[in-house]
């Protein structure tokens, strides 16, 4: 009995340390994204579970936190890849927006940021209740909007947009920070007349909402960008991305109106990771999800604008050495 006894435990015990061997081999990376109704969440899960069906030595486990607070944790190392604004990590590196008053060991670590690569799928939009009187951007005067969670860039964007109007915000214009999903719901009582909201097309939160009341789009327009980039620090990477009244019309089948063409305001959103990453670590991270992109655009179809040509371009951040590897590889670099 006794030696039955021992030959199990020595069996158990080879078992278990196999198990331990296995799971110490394979590297779990945390990814922090914007919001659980976001492209770049949308595009993390996806990105994990190839990562996953892979079987090799990553593992990506994706969580949000807004993309200020998402930086911040990558500096203080509780995450190992972030996603961030092309502007508004001009913003964090010379402690400026919403970085003004981070510690200094936060913009010194941001300093050491790098990027994997950019994608341009999502984008800052408004809808606005359908019964509000709202028809434009102008016509924002006596009402109220949320313009993104407290802290975020949304809030300064939004804000720089109202001033281009010659419209003050908390003054000519309610504005709220709240994030949409519940800013919606502040719609639907008629507490709220509109949200900012970030996303793709169609964007999920908006879906549901204009399955429950009716909504229209509004935007600001190109003749207001000079102005809009006078309030805002790295003004010059925004831009607006028309989309058509019928791609609207396609994408929320009529449930959503707009007056003619509209206006998204957008930046390359870049995917950055601390320069001490190793190499063949960016190199896989980056190989894992262009590399199967067809897949990977199949998983949602808020990834049906991503788009490979995009991916080194726009970037504020030095390239990492081993998403550089990667994209020389394909010829998307020299």
């Amino acid at each position: 009995m006794y030696n039955n006894s021992f030959k199990h435990l020595v069996a158990f015990t080879a078992i278990t340390s196999c198990l331990v061997s296995a799971s110490a081999s394979a590297e779990d990376l945390v990814v922090s994204t914007t919001s659980q109704t976001s492209d770049d969440y949308a595009l993390a899960v996806a990105w994990s579970n190839q990562l996953a069906d892979a079987e090799g030595d990553l593992r990506l486990t994706v969580v949000d936190n807004g993309s200020v607070k998402g930086l911040r944790q990558l500096a203080a190392s509780r995450v190992d890849v972030a996603v961030i604004g092309a502007p508004h990590y001009l913003d964090a590196v010379e402690g400026k927006g919403n970085f003004s008053e981070d510690p200094e060991r936060y913009t010194s670590a941001y300093q050491d940021f790098r990027s994997l690569f950019a994608i341009s799928t999502s984008a800052g939009q408004y809808v606005v209740r359908a019964d509000a009187g709202i028809e434009g951007f102008d016509d924002l005067a006596g009402h109220s909007i949320a313009i993104g969670r407290p802290g975020g860039n949304a809030g300064r964007v939004s804000s720089a947009f109202l001033e281009a109007y010659d419209l003050s915000p908390g003054e000519d214009v309610d504005t709220q920070f709240i994030d949409y999903s519940d800013a919606f719901n502040q719609m639907a009582n008629n507490r709220l007349d509109g949200t900012f909201v970030w996303g793709g097309l169609p964007q999920a939160a908006i879906d549901n909402a204009s399955r429950t009341m009716d909504l229209q789009f509004i935007s600001p327009d190109e003749a207001h960008m000079e102005a809009f980039r006078e309030h805002i620090t790295a003004g010059e990477h925004y831009r607006l991305k028309t989309i058509t009244a019928e791609e609207i019309e396609e994408a929320y089948q009529g449930r959503v109106g707009a007056e003619g063409d509209i206006h998204f305001w957008s930046f390359p959103y870049m995917f950055v990771v601390d320069a001490e990453m190793d190499d063949d670590t960016a190199y896989e991270l980056t190989k894992s999800l262009w590399g199967n992109l067809d897949e990977i655009k199949k998983t949602s179809s808020a990834l049906n604008l991503l788009r490979l040509d995009e991916a080194a371009s726009g970037l504020t951040a030095d390239m990492h050495l081993g998403a550089a590897r990667y994209f020389r590889e394909i010829g998307l670099i020299e």
